[in-house]
């Protein structure tokens, strides 16, 4: 994608600092190839059905656009609403206080950023530098040392201008021992379009941070979603991703464990339908002594659906006793699905213990014929064996209303999934 104008500090509400490295990565942008599914990175995926000469970049806020509706609408207090990459609502009346917490527009700030930017990831490929270039407002959530969010920070994040390309971009920043949640929902209306979020968290020592994020796009949105996680010593992040709409939906999950025994646990629920493709790429990088990262992910897939997973586990030299699990768990539910797992492990020390596994397969006959045993028609069956195979996963996620809408959206799946077969 060319640069579309050379007056985008004026068009977008930057500080003199955000607009040179808007101009930077524009720059950056104009040199870096596009993606090409050869590439190992890409693998798998279906990168090459992108149109982007079909897109522009989003240049007007569409404060006066409808939303679309979503689980998060009831919230009256601390929710943030991000269209098309701007900010158009806010509801954080809730951190407004006496305690340094900062929600709102990095540009509007009002102090320097700089000890906030130093800790932010550079852009590495083609998305980063699209985002970076036509991203309107950064969101920011600084929360100071000692601080602990008592209620989440809920963010609705949508594209809602068919044919454009949505570039959100989202900014944590958490002190010394302080402690806060964020609970993001990814929807988009039904006409063509590119969402590409970037989310860049810093971890402070001693803290704690719980992301989620639910993703249920239109069927014709196409979605490459980067998330960074930086980690500093004793500092702990839970990571959920749940993931059931778009075309094609790509998300991308870097954890650096950077200080001494930081940890790390990433979990994930996938349903893919129709012709979907659901792509999940991890980076476990273990840089420091003592330090612990989990991952399970797990997904079911019916139709024509696919579903890709690529993780890496990376150990450095000096981490030592880095302990490390990463496990992929698919169930087909047509003939026609497919799955690709590929977990790897590259490790350069020996005192450590990390493990890797991955499975693609069918629903299990014997829990079926048990089941069946029981009296429980086939179908029922089906549908609990489906439920209780996410379970290990959906158990863990702690916000009712976070539940609900993935309990509300799995139901609608699966009797839709059911009523088909009965039929």
């Amino acid at each position: 994608m060319n640069p579309f104008s050379n007056q985008i500090e004026d068009i977008f509400p930057d500080t003199v600092p955000l607009s040179e490295a808007r101009n930077s990565a524009l720059e950056q942008l104009s040199k870096t190839e596009f993606p090409k599914p050869e590439q190992e990175v890409w693998k798998y995926s279906k990168i090459f059905d992108l149109d982007l000469e079909s897109l522009t970049p989003s240049f007007k806020n569409p404060a006066d656009k409808k939303t679309e509706p979503s689980f998060l609408d009831t919230k009256e207090s601390g929710l943030v609403e991000i269209s098309d990459g701007w900010l158009t609502e806010q509801k954080t009346s809730t951190f407004s206080d006496s305690s340094g917490v900062y929600v709102g527009s990095l540009a509007n700030m009002g102090v320097d950023s700089g000890h906030i930017e130093k800790h932010l990831s550079k852009p590495k490929d083609f998305f980063d530098c699209l985002n970076y270039s036509y991203n309107p407002e950064t969101l920011l959530i600084h929360v100071p040392d000692g601080v602990t969010l008592e209620s989440p920070i809920y963010i609705k994040v949508q594209s809602v201008t068919a044919g454009l390309v949505a570039c959100p971009r989202i900014i944590v920043n958490l002190g010394e021992d302080s402690e806060a949640k964020i609970i993001e929902h990814h929807l988009s209306s039904s006409g063509e379009s590119l969402s590409v979020p970037v989310l860049d968290a810093h971890v402070g020592q001693n803290s704690r941070l719980k992301h989620r994020v639910v993703q249920d796009l239109g069927e014709k949105t196409w979605q490459v979603s980067k998330q960074n996680f930086r980690l500093e010593k004793d500092s702990y992040v839970e990571i959920f991703a749940a993931a059931f709409g778009g075309d094609y939906a790509r998300n991308e999950i870097r954890c650096e464990l950077k200080g001494r025994g930081s940890e790390a646990y990433l979990s994930a629920a996938y349903f893919g339908n129709k012709e979907q493709t659901l792509d999940f790429r991890t980076f476990q990088k273990h840089e420091a002594p003592n330090t612990t990262s989990k991952l399970l992910f797990k997904g079911a897939l019916d139709g024509d659906s696919r579903s890709i997973y690529s993780g890496l586990i990376k150990v450095l030299p000096e981490a030592v006793g880095t302990k490390a699990q990463q496990t992929n768990r698919n169930i087909k539910l047509s003939e026609n699905a497919w799955a690709e797992s590929v977990p790897n492990l590259e490790i350069e020390t020996n005192d450590v213990v990390c493990n890797h596994a991955s499975t693609v397969a069918g629903i299990d006959e014997e829990q079926l014929f048990y089941l069946e045993s029981k009296g429980i028609e086939t179908l029922v069956a089906e549908r609990l064996i489906i439920a209780g195979f996410f379970n290990e996963v959906t158990s863990k996620v702690d916000d009712p209303l976070l539940v609900e809408e993935i309990d509300s959206i799995m139901t609608e799946i699966l009797e839709n999934r059911f009523k088909s077969q009965g039929e």
